[in-house]
């Protein structure tokens, strides 16, 4: 910063008479990230995004790496879809970067006691536990991509 101290908040957090919470940051963290990769501002990011979302997040993945992740619902499973970015954004990308392993959680339906994971990619079930509503299950590594089917068992 070129003045030390300018009296404008940098960061606004808030919480609503509903209890939603909102986080507003003055810099164009996002852009920055995109751009340099600096790991301090994808932290950053990340944990604005934890803040605001209190307990609610339906997916947690933790490893170490660049991972894009979307939850998907279709009827009778959730689809996992994991997509290693670690190589992206140096162009040009001439090779994969492997990254692993993972650890995945990810909150069941209310009443689901039992799943079974399917890993479309290696084409192999995955061990499985069901642990307080979460299906937890590590995954070895991620060449580009891999999907997870998680089934309920009935």
């Amino acid at each position: 910063m070129r003045t030390a101290t300018t009296g404008q908040p940098a960061l606004v957090l808030n919480r609503a008479a509903d209890g939603g919470r909102v986080a507003y940051l003055a810099a164009d963290l996002d852009r920055c990230f995109a751009r340099y990769r600096l790991p301090d501002h994808g932290d950053l990011l990340a944990n604005l995004v934890r803040w605001a979302d209190g307990d609610a997040r339906p997916l947690i993945v933790e490893g170490s790496g660049l991972l894009d992740c979307h939850l998907y619902r279709q009827p009778g499973r959730l689809i996992v879809h994991l997509v290693n970015l670690t190589a992206a954004g140096y162009i040009p990308v001439d090779q994969l970067v492997e990254t692993g392993p993972y650890r995945v959680h990810l909150r069941l339906p209310d009443g689901t006691a039992q799943v079974t994971v399917q890993s479309l990619v290696r084409g192999e079930p995955i061990d499985t536990a069901v642990i307080d509503g979460w299906a937890q299950w590590t995954v070895p590594s991620i060449l580009d991509h891999e999907v997870f089917v998680v089934a309920e068992i009935s």
